[in-house]
Protein backbone atom coordinates (compact mmCIF):
# COMPACT_ATOMS: atom_id res chain seq x y z
CA UNK A 1 0.00 0.00 0.00
CA UNK A 2 1.55 3.36 -0.98
CA UNK A 3 2.09 6.01 1.65
CA UNK A 4 -0.44 8.85 1.68
CA UNK A 5 1.20 12.19 0.87
CA UNK A 6 -1.96 14.27 0.51
CA UNK A 7 -1.20 16.48 3.52
CA UNK A 8 2.37 17.11 2.40
CA UNK A 9 1.32 17.78 -1.20
CA UNK A 10 -1.39 20.21 -0.11
CA UNK A 11 1.00 22.16 2.08
CA UNK A 12 3.81 22.20 -0.48
CA UNK A 13 1.47 23.34 -3.26
CA UNK A 14 0.94 26.61 -1.39
CA UNK A 15 4.60 27.33 -2.26
CA UNK A 16 5.11 29.45 0.85
CA UNK A 17 6.03 27.63 4.04
CA UNK A 18 6.40 29.78 7.11
CA UNK A 19 7.44 28.40 10.47
CA UNK A 20 7.44 30.55 13.60
CA UNK A 21 8.80 29.89 17.09
CA UNK A 22 6.78 29.36 20.24
CA UNK A 23 8.96 29.46 23.37
CA UNK A 24 7.72 28.15 26.72
CA UNK A 25 9.75 28.78 29.90
CA UNK A 26 8.25 27.32 33.09
CA UNK A 27 9.58 29.45 35.98
CA UNK A 28 8.55 29.04 39.61
CA UNK A 29 6.81 32.45 39.38
CA UNK A 30 4.75 31.38 36.34
CA UNK A 31 4.92 30.08 32.81
CA UNK A 32 6.18 32.44 30.09
CA UNK A 33 4.79 31.87 26.57
CA UNK A 34 6.37 33.89 23.72
CA UNK A 35 6.27 33.86 19.92
CA UNK A 36 8.02 35.73 17.12
CA UNK A 37 4.82 35.77 15.04
CA UNK A 38 3.17 39.18 14.51
CA UNK A 39 0.05 38.18 16.48
CA UNK A 40 -0.65 36.06 19.54
CA UNK A 41 -0.87 32.34 18.70
CA UNK A 42 -2.93 29.62 20.30
CA UNK A 43 -1.63 26.07 20.04
CA UNK A 44 -2.60 22.90 21.84
CA UNK A 45 -0.43 22.01 24.84
CA UNK A 46 1.97 19.09 24.61
CA UNK A 47 -0.37 16.77 26.50
CA UNK A 48 -3.33 17.91 24.36
CA UNK A 49 -5.43 19.05 27.31
CA UNK A 50 -5.50 22.84 26.84
CA UNK A 51 -4.92 25.66 24.39
CA UNK A 52 -1.89 27.79 25.25
CA UNK A 53 -1.67 31.41 24.09
CA UNK A 54 1.83 32.49 23.05
CA UNK A 55 2.22 36.28 23.21
CA UNK A 56 3.83 38.47 20.59
CA UNK A 57 5.61 41.76 21.32
CA UNK A 58 7.33 40.38 24.41
CA UNK A 59 10.89 41.01 23.26
CA UNK A 60 11.62 37.52 21.90
CA UNK A 61 14.04 37.73 18.97
CA UNK A 62 15.34 34.27 18.12
CA UNK A 63 17.26 31.23 19.27
CA UNK A 64 20.60 29.78 18.27
CA UNK A 65 20.65 26.85 15.81
CA UNK A 66 19.26 23.57 17.12
CA UNK A 67 21.47 20.66 16.12
CA UNK A 68 20.07 17.16 15.82
CA UNK A 69 22.42 14.18 16.02
CA UNK A 70 22.28 10.46 16.54
CA UNK A 71 25.18 10.69 18.99
CA UNK A 72 24.80 11.32 22.69
CA UNK A 73 25.96 14.91 23.00
CA UNK A 74 25.30 17.85 25.21
CA UNK A 75 22.87 20.08 23.37
CA UNK A 76 22.58 23.77 24.08
CA UNK A 77 20.39 26.57 22.76
CA UNK A 78 20.59 30.29 23.51
CA UNK A 79 17.36 32.31 23.44
CA UNK A 80 17.64 36.08 22.81
CA UNK A 81 15.31 38.81 24.04
CA UNK A 82 15.64 42.58 23.44
CA UNK A 83 13.74 45.39 25.17
CA UNK A 84 13.49 47.29 21.85
CA UNK A 85 11.04 44.63 20.68
CA UNK A 86 8.59 45.14 23.57
CA UNK A 87 5.13 46.51 22.98
CA UNK A 88 3.00 48.36 25.54
CA UNK A 89 1.32 45.17 26.80
CA UNK A 90 4.57 43.29 27.42
CA UNK A 91 5.32 41.35 30.58
CA UNK A 92 8.89 42.17 31.55
CA UNK A 93 10.97 39.01 31.37
CA UNK A 94 14.15 40.61 32.80
CA UNK A 95 12.83 40.95 36.36
CA UNK A 96 11.42 37.41 36.24
CA UNK A 97 14.96 36.14 35.61
CA UNK A 98 16.89 38.62 37.76
CA UNK A 99 14.64 38.25 40.82
CA UNK A 100 13.74 34.58 40.75
CA UNK A 101 15.14 31.09 40.78
CA UNK A 102 15.53 30.17 37.10
CA UNK A 103 18.19 27.44 36.96
CA UNK A 104 16.60 24.16 35.97
CA UNK A 105 13.34 25.70 34.69
CA UNK A 106 11.91 23.60 31.83
CA UNK A 107 12.16 25.15 28.34
CA UNK A 108 10.34 24.03 25.20
CA UNK A 109 10.77 25.51 21.72
CA UNK A 110 7.99 24.53 19.34
CA UNK A 111 8.00 25.26 15.60
CA UNK A 112 4.56 26.09 14.19
CA UNK A 113 3.58 26.10 10.53
CA UNK A 114 1.51 29.16 9.66
CA UNK A 115 -1.05 28.49 6.92
CA UNK A 116 -3.24 31.38 5.74
CA UNK A 117 -2.56 33.27 8.97
CA UNK A 118 -3.62 30.34 11.17
CA UNK A 119 -1.43 28.07 13.32
CA UNK A 120 -1.22 24.67 11.71
CA UNK A 121 1.05 21.70 12.28
CA UNK A 122 3.52 22.07 15.15
CA UNK A 123 6.45 20.05 16.43
CA UNK A 124 8.84 20.29 19.36
CA UNK A 125 12.28 21.41 18.14
CA UNK A 126 13.96 21.57 21.56
CA UNK A 127 13.16 20.48 25.09
CA UNK A 128 15.61 21.22 27.89
CA UNK A 129 16.15 23.47 30.89
CA UNK A 130 17.58 26.85 31.81
CA UNK A 131 21.26 26.64 32.73
CA UNK A 132 22.03 30.34 33.13
CA UNK A 133 21.22 33.78 31.77
CA UNK A 134 22.95 37.03 30.90
CA UNK A 135 21.56 40.58 31.03
CA UNK A 136 23.36 43.27 29.04
CA UNK A 137 22.34 46.89 29.63
CA UNK A 138 23.23 49.45 26.95
CA UNK A 139 22.29 53.12 26.51
CA UNK A 140 19.37 52.20 24.25
CA UNK A 141 18.21 48.74 25.25
CA UNK A 142 18.43 45.79 27.57
CA UNK A 143 19.31 42.41 26.09
CA UNK A 144 18.62 39.10 27.82
CA UNK A 145 20.17 35.83 26.69
CA UNK A 146 18.86 32.63 28.26
CA UNK A 147 21.31 29.72 28.05
CA UNK A 148 19.48 26.39 27.85
CA UNK A 149 20.63 22.83 27.57
CA UNK A 150 19.54 19.23 27.62
CA UNK A 151 19.97 17.03 30.63
CA UNK A 152 23.74 16.65 30.13
CA UNK A 153 24.60 20.23 29.05
CA UNK A 154 25.79 21.28 32.50
CA UNK A 155 26.10 17.99 34.32
CA UNK A 156 28.49 19.23 37.02
CA UNK A 157 25.80 21.43 38.60
CA UNK A 158 24.77 18.92 41.25
CA UNK A 159 22.14 21.31 42.64
CA UNK A 160 20.43 21.24 39.25
CA UNK A 161 20.89 17.64 38.17
CA UNK A 162 21.08 15.89 41.53
CA UNK A 163 23.67 13.22 42.12
CA UNK A 164 26.63 13.13 39.76
CA UNK A 165 29.05 10.70 41.40
CA UNK A 166 29.08 7.62 43.63
CA UNK A 167 29.68 9.59 46.85
CA UNK A 168 26.83 12.08 46.35
CA UNK A 169 24.44 9.31 45.16
CA UNK A 170 25.12 7.12 48.19
CA UNK A 171 24.46 9.93 50.67
CA UNK A 172 20.78 9.59 49.84
CA UNK A 173 20.67 6.03 48.49
CA UNK A 174 23.28 4.05 50.48
CA UNK A 175 22.46 0.68 48.86
CA UNK A 176 22.51 1.95 45.27
CA UNK A 177 25.58 0.81 43.35
CA UNK A 178 24.70 2.45 40.02
CA UNK A 179 27.64 4.87 40.18
CA UNK A 180 30.30 2.37 41.36
CA UNK A 181 32.11 2.42 38.03
CA UNK A 182 31.48 6.06 37.11
CA UNK A 183 35.14 6.92 37.73
CA UNK A 184 36.23 4.68 34.86
CA UNK A 185 36.21 7.02 31.89
CA UNK A 186 34.95 5.58 28.64
CA UNK A 187 35.28 7.81 25.59
CA UNK A 188 34.08 7.80 22.00
CA UNK A 189 30.91 5.77 22.53
CA UNK A 190 28.95 6.01 19.27
CA UNK A 191 25.27 5.57 20.03
CA UNK A 192 23.98 5.47 16.48
CA UNK A 193 25.82 2.28 15.50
Amino acid sequence: MPRSTSLTTTILNKRVLRFVDCVKIELDAGTLLYTNYEADLQITSIDGSTLETYKTGQGYLSHSPINISGQAQSESVNIQFDSNQLDSTADLIGPAFANGHTTGAPVTITKVLITDGVAGISYIAFRGMVNNFSIKVTATSIELTVFCGGQFANFDKSGLYGYTCRVSQQKVYPNDTGFNFAEQSIENIRWEE
